[in-house]
């Protein structure tokens, strides 16, 4: 899978850049680089790395990049980003819980209990889930690109466009909205946008970090139980957890 991922991932590297699609062949180097994550980690911290954990590592990056953004997969399926991003805060929780539970078993006079295991594994995959939508947000302002996906709605609140400084103005029932600009040849361009407003992310946003919320805390509970149990229930973590190189 994981050659079959990489050469799909240089086979479109290598047709953007004829086109000059310079967007997408930043997305496509970020997604190589992507691929060798699991490898590089073996190699620092000298840990294996479960061959499930791997796979859908692997599988995550290539279904989030390739399929969602480069093939449209956030377009044709409305669930697509909801599941990777719910998908994405349950593996960095994972990934947060074995850093921590491996230094816990191996480092001598440490001996953290499992609920500060769950805070901290809860912790990094938030931080993981906000960093990547700063990826996300620098991607769409310097890439032109449309990672954080907009949204038509119906209503907005605003103190930018109220008579009255400082003061919320509440806009309801919007039926379009007319968007006049200019081209690099001065014609005037109105486009319109039926049925509402166009939100330009910020609902996308907080949906993917909500999802990520709810992965987070998934994998933090079953991280806890694991560790409360030591290893002798929920034995299914273990496909999460890397293993110290003997």
């Amino acid at each position: 899978m994981y050659v079959i991922f990489r050469a799909i991932a240089v086979f479109m590297l290598i047709n953007q850049i004829p086109m000059q699609r310079w967007g997408d062949a930043f997305l496509l180097a970020l997604t190589l680089s992507l691929f060798a994550i699991p490898q590089l980690v073996e190699h620092v911290f000298k840990i294996e790395v479960p061959n499930l954990l791997e796979l859908i590592i692997i599988s995550f990056i290539f279904s989030s990049t390739i399929l969602g953004e480069l093939s449209d997969f956030y377009g044709y399926f409305k669930f697509w980003d909801t599941v990777l991003h719910t998908l994405n805060g349950f593996l960095a929780a994972g990934v947060g819980f074995s850093l921590v539970y491996l230094l816990n078993k191996n480092a001598k006079g440490l001996n953290l209990t499992p609920l500060f295991l769950a805070i901290v594994t809860f912790c990094f995959s938030m931080t993981v889930g906000v960093m990547w939508e700063f990826i996300e947000y620098s991607a769409d302002r310097w890439m032109d690109l449309d990672m954080q996906k907009d949204r038509i709605v119906q209503e907005i609140n605003s103190v930018s466009i109220g008579a009255e400084k400082n003061v919320v103005y509440h806009i309801e029932n919007i039926e379009r909205t007319v968007i006049e600009s200019k081209d690099e040849s001065g014609n005037s361009i109105e486009t319109v946008i039926d049925d509402g407003y166009l939100d330009i992310g910020i609902h996308d946003t907080m949906k993917d970090l909500f999802v990520n919320l709810l992965g987070a805390i998934v994998f933090s509970v079953f991280g806890y139980l694991y560790a409360q149990h030591d290893q002798k229930r929920y034995r299914f973590v273990q496909n999460f957890i890397p293993k110290k190189k003997e």
